[in-house]
């Protein structure tokens, strides 16, 4: 294990055992945090995990991620109970947490229909009716028309709390005066959001809950709740495993993953494979659709030349500008591309494109929309990658340091580069060998023969593994 992972994880165990008691409806609460926002604002903490002093200063050393997942095994397993009987005639029900479900409109439409599905929201809008209607033409249901006051049992349970940091004083997080805050915070949510799902579920007729993620406290304190009355949950993937932070522990009954990847690594973190099905994700299903605009005409109104080579350049916001800038000084020694920059989460145009010539903005147009119609994709260590080379692109990406990362495009070899010269070299020679224009091909077909395998539409295994999963 990183010296950043060991003390991460043993951090996450010691406020995890330090809590435990830390209860409401008999659920331990801190198993339901979401726990990096507890020390956000801790920068002196952040700094310290990647140092070796750190674990001197905690209760525990993890010493690898199976005994760390375990915990939350056990724990899952203490509410899980498969005796009780669900209602008939259940639906299934979508909580896209985060805004991470990605389900777009068509499959959903395709896929899920009003007298077999609904939707779960948190919170109302100004302006919605008792209950309204979606896009998808599915029934919204939200989680805090099921609340109840129980100010009384949170400040009980808040004072507890402080008792335990009052006895902690020298510990590295507890100490902190914005832990406190944070954790207050957490625990009235999740004690309103335990009681928004109790009431929820004994009252609407849900057969399964498909989550974005359960990664925070809003999607995994549902699960939870769902294990008690026997409700099968599955959790997709919303990304590719980059940061492995992203995707422990896990809670849900079934991860609904892109590829063998994800299941080799759940297991090596102790998850049986019956936890961990290959459906991939029903967004990628529409990636092989034809672009909804015509190549020259892109042309024109991005102000590509019309006669060079593009790129597709994936960056967000501002981070690893050093890098791009740097990338985007070897491209223009090259001098025979367009490079079409498109930035996440934001569509205007980035600040590449007002110090490059060559260098356009994507505007508002959709990822899938372009990709057709480049030749070569550049990215971070991103999901887009993956997209990309299923539209059948020739990928490069950059490698930018990081702690946790999880090695996933491993397997594409010296396409991946932690040198924006030695990437652009790469992307050069792509254009000017057939010989590596073959290899980078058969490196990219091998890659997704383990990471995404074809067969069945996403949204089709998902709707099979959904039946398979409440037959019973």
């Amino acid at each position: 294990m990183e010296t950043f992972e060991r003390n991460f994880w043993s951090l996450y165990l010691d406020f995890i055992e330090v809590f435990q008691e830390v209860k409401y409806k008999g659920i331990s609460i801190p198993y339901l945090c979401h726990f990096r926002s507890l020390f956000s604002n801790n920068d002196e903490l952040k700094k310290s995990l990647s140092t070796e002093e750190m674990i001197h200063r905690l209760f525990h050393v993890v010493k690898d991620k199976r005994s760390f997942q375990q915990q939350f095994t056990d724990f899952k397993a203490l509410h899980t109970n498969k005796n009780v009987k669900r209602k008939a005639n259940g639906k299934v029900a979508l909580y896209n947490a985060a805004n991470l479900l990605r389900f777009p409109t068509e499959i959903t439409k395709k896929h899920f229909k009003p007298e077999n599905a609904f939707v779960i929201r948190d919170i109302r809008g100004k302006k919605t009716t008792a209950n309204p209607v979606t896009a998808e033409g599915l029934t919204a249901h939200y989680l805090i028309d099921y609340d109840e006051s129980i100010d009384h049992h949170v400040t009980a349970i808040q004072k507890q709390a402080a008792a335990i940091i009052a006895k902690h004083k020298d510990h590295p997080l507890f100490n902190h005066p914005t832990f406190k805050m944070a954790f207050n915070n957490q625990i009235d949510r999740i004690a309103h959001r335990i009681v928004e799902s109790y009431n929820m579920i004994k009252k609407l007729p849900i057969s399964c809950i498909v989550f974005s993620s359960t990664h925070y406290y809003q999607s995994r304190t549902l699960c939870v709740v769902a294990a008690k009355y026997n409700i099968p949950t599955i959790c997709m993937q919303h990304g590719i495993v980059g940061s492995e932070n992203g995707y422990m522990p896990k809670i849900a009954d079934v991860d609904a993953v892109y590829g063998q990847f994800e299941v080799d690594w759940f297991q090596k973190i102790g998850i049986s494979s019956e936890a961990v099905k290959v459906v991939g994700h029903p967004r990628f299903d529409l990636i092989s659709k034809n672009s909804t605009i015509p190549k020259q005409e892109l042309s024109e109104k991005l102000g590509l030349a019309p006669k060079k080579k593009t790129i597709l350049l994936i960056v967000r916001g501002n981070a690893y500008m050093k890098y791009w800038r740097k990338l985007m000084d070897e491209f223009e020694k090259f001098g025979s591309y367009n490079v079409i920059i498109k930035d996440f989460p934001v569509r205007t145009p980035h600040p590449l494109t007002e110090n490059y010539a060559f260098a356009f903005s994507s505007q508002s147009y959709h990822l899938y929309t372009i990709l057709p119609h480049v030749d070569v994709v550049v990215a971070y260590l991103s999901t887009v990658g993956l997209e990309a080379m299923l539209a059948g692109k020739p990928v490069f990406l950059m490698s930018t340091p990081a702690p946790t990362y999880s090695g996933y495009y491993d397997r594409l070899g010296q396409m991946v580069q932690d040198d924006p010269q030695g990437l652009a070299n790469l992307v050069h020679r792509y254009f000017n060998s057939e010989k590596f224009r073959a290899k980078v091909s058969s490196k990219r077909k091998k890659f997704l023969a383990y990471a995404y395998p074809n067969g069945r539409t996403s949204g089709q295994k998902l709707l099979d593994l959904i039946g398979e999963m409440t037959k019973s």
